[in-house]
């Protein structure tokens, strides 16, 4: 028989009920720390200090302690007053979490509707794109960003050209102290391809990588989450590094000349440190990086505007945006509903399991743990005496450990009060 069981039992038992104890002379009364000592070493030596005779003789102290609490009306009275004050407590909890319950549900409604009043809204669009008037203002914006984007387009093809021919092939000359004759050269694809299909093809690509670096911020930007943040960031450096090794490389190469053709020996050799002192250094860098990003908001922004171009799927766009706006909505909703309905069945179930409690008596934890340690203390000084193997010692205390640990878990007995 559980724990449990024989609990269910001992609420049965009237207050008149009598102890049956081994000893007639013993009744249900305050037994002092002692008094159970000395039981328990009576009781172990009745059986030896047997493992197997602990358990049942710590459930007879058990009941004994339980028909005592049980009996103590003014104690009991205090307690169950204390229970009726919890379940005041939490009924006043259960009514809140009803009101949130409601409040919730009449949000997911709200939205609910919303996500069906646009989803028609999107059909009906579908059904009749006349009803859409268009943005007079996108078809000017998108011709103007698009000019703008085409000279862009054919400076960067220019300069990223130029640049990646003289930082790479080009045989620089005293004559070449003039930056932008350093960087500009009109003959740059004439020269590479007398240099060979390779080099021709290597210029004629650069333009490109830069171009395409600046269509991906374009794309990333339309993505959702902070981690397109990443990725723009990464293209950007990633530019910026390229600029930074074309200008020095530029930057050298003039340098050089000037060092070889000069009467000065001190003049030490390029460094990244001097580069930095350099005008003409960061010259090069923004010519090419601070250009290179301005076509990519001009491009985002052409591409927003042709969206704007085609009213219909244009609108469709918007509308679709605002339903997943409305579904993330509704489903943060439902979660919290969920939440606020699983606390509301724990709250239940408390507010069960003390309405049980005032049916009966109300038992602490403490009302029985200070006699079954005393009562396994005199079980223990039986051991000790008759020269008990330390085995068997152990395997009584892990009786009693598991015997108290069962009432502690027990939804009969409450913790302690104070």
């Amino acid at each position: 028989m559980g724990i449990a069981d024989i609990f269910t039992i001992n609420r049965r038992v009237t207050t008149e009920a009598k102890v049956q104890e081994r000893d007639s002379d013993e009744t249900i009364a305050v037994i002092s720390g002692a008094s159970y000592t000395a039981r328990g070493t009576k009781d172990a030596g009745y059986c030896g200090g047997s493992p197997q005779a602990l358990q049942p003789k710590l459930h007879a102290v058990y009941m004994q302690l339980t028909r005592y609490i049980q009996q103590d009306e003014i104690k009991q009275n205090e307690r169950k007053s204390q229970i009726k004050q919890e379940i005041c407590g939490l009924e006043s909890k259960a009514k809140n979490i009803e009101s949130q319950i409601t409040d919730e549900q009449e949000k997911l409604g709200h939205e609910e509707n919303k996500i069906g009043k646009i989803s028609s809204e999107i059909d009906n669009i579908k059904e009749n794109p006349k009803i859409i008037s268009g943005d007079s203002f996108a078809k000017a914006s998108f011709w103007i960003g698009f000019v703008i984007l085409v000279f862009l387009t054919i400076y960067l093809f220019v300069f990223y050209s130029s640049a990646a021919y003289s930082a790479f092939f080009k045989s620089f000359t005293p004559d070449d102290d003039n930056i932008a004759q350093a960087i500009f050269d009109a003959q740059a694809i004439s020269k590479a391809w007398a240099g060979g299909f390779t080099e021709l093809i290597f210029i004629l690509a650069i333009p490109a990588v830069f171009l395409g670096l600046g269509f991906l911020i374009h794309k990333f930007s339309e993505e959702k989450g902070f981690s397109k943040y990443l990725k723009i960031s990464s293209l950007v450096i990633v530019t910026f590094v390229f600029d930074f090794i074309i200008a020095y490389e530029i930057i050298d190469k003039i340098h050089e000349i000037m060092r070889q053709g000069s009467f000065d020996t001190t003049i030490p050799p390029m460094s990244i440190g001097m580069a930095f002192q350099k005008v003409n250094f960061w010259l090069i860098i923004f010519a090419g990086f601070v250009v290179y990003l301005i076509w990519g908001l001009v491009f985002s922004f052409t591409m927003s505007e042709y969206e704007k171009m085609d009213k219909v799927r244009y609108a469709i766009k918007n509308k679709e945006q605002k339903l997943s706006e409305y579904k993330i909505e509704c489903k943060k909703i439902k979660e919290k509903i969920s939440a606020l309905q699983t606390e509301k069945s724990n709250n239940q179930g408390e507010i069960e399991k003390l309405r049980v409690q005032l049916g009966s008596y109300v038992l602490y934890f403490n009302d029985v743990r200070e006699g079954i340690n005393n009562y396994f203390s005199g079980w223990i000084v039986y051991l000790r005496s008759t020269a008990s193997s330390h085995t068997n010692i152990q395997e009584c205390e892990q009786i009693k450990e598991q015997f108290l640990s069962s009432l502690r878990n027990s939804e009969f007995i409450r913790e302690d009060s104070n």
